[in-house]
């Protein structure tokens, strides 16, 4: 069990260097997350399951600190996040039970090039006027984006982010969301690897604390980045992480 395995060094390495930039981004832009466990794998040396367990155990806090920025400086859309995250809970139990059917490499490729096909998309189309999406719509996206990230593993910003940007979603709005809606996915996820004694609850609270920090700095960045602006970064970001996709799908 992860409980018992003493902290190498390059678990520290990963816990001081990679833990406030990870929250940064999942603050600034609602993706990041998907850094933190390959490098708990290859830096850390925890077994892919610990470091996905760890890694969930972790998202819970900067869930919460994304959510309660958002929500103290009244950009949180807890009507439209709530109808995604309805669609996300259920959808996510399927998506697990199908993942062990599916062969990792094949599930790496489709999230890198969801990721960066949707953030070159977004960075070369037209500017699209920015709209809200209907209740049945919103259902219909979470429900997707709760199926793909139990399916790989990730947590909710990494495909929410992509998809919501490309149907027209502002970024504050879709990056505020991205917050609220992973908190049901890694909550459920931390549960299912801590009954088989896969989450590292000392480790991944350290680190919870850390990119939680992080988160809060990043929050502050998304919001002096409105519009056009942020939505730039935020597709720039999802080129460069859908590169990073691709090369762990790669070395998988």
């Amino acid at each position: 069990m992860c409980h018992s395995r003493r902290v190498s060094v390059g678990v520290v390495v990963v816990v001081l260097l990679l833990a406030v930039p990870v929250g940064v981004f999942i603050g600034a832009i609602g993706i990041g997350g998907v850094l933190l466990p390959p490098a708990l794998t290859w830096l850390g040396g925890l077994d892919v399951h610990s470091a996905a367990g760890t890694s969930s155990w972790a998202f819970l806090f900067t869930g919460l600190v994304g959510t309660a920025a958002y929500a103290r400086h009244q950009a949180m859309p807890w009507r439209f996040g709530g109808w995604l995250t309805l669609g996300a809970a259920p959808a996510a139990a399927a998506g697990a039970l199908v993942n062990g059917v599916v062969p990792a490499t094949a599930l790496w490729l489709f999230l890198a090039v969801v990721t960066a096909g949707s953030g070159a998309f977004n960075l070369w189309a037209r500017p699209r006027e920015s709209r809200e999406l209907p209740a049945p719509a919103a259902v219909a996206v979470g429900a997707a984006v709760g199926f793909g990230s139990a399916l790989t593993g990730t947590g909710g910003p990494v495909l929410l982010v992509p998809v919501l940007l490309a149907l027209g979603v502002p970024a504050l709005t879709t990056i505020a969301a991205g917050q609220l809606i992973q908190l049901p996915l890694v909550g459920f996820a931390t549960l299912g690897y801590a009954a088989h004694g896969s989450v590292h609850f000392g480790l991944g609270t350290v680190l919870g604390i850390l990119a939680g920090a992080g988160t809060l700095l990043g929050t502050r960045l998304a919001r002096r980045l409105r519009g056009r602006s942020l939505h730039r970064v935020a597709s720039a970001a999802l080129v460069g992480f859908g590169a990073f996709l691709l090369v762990l799908a790669v070395r998988g």
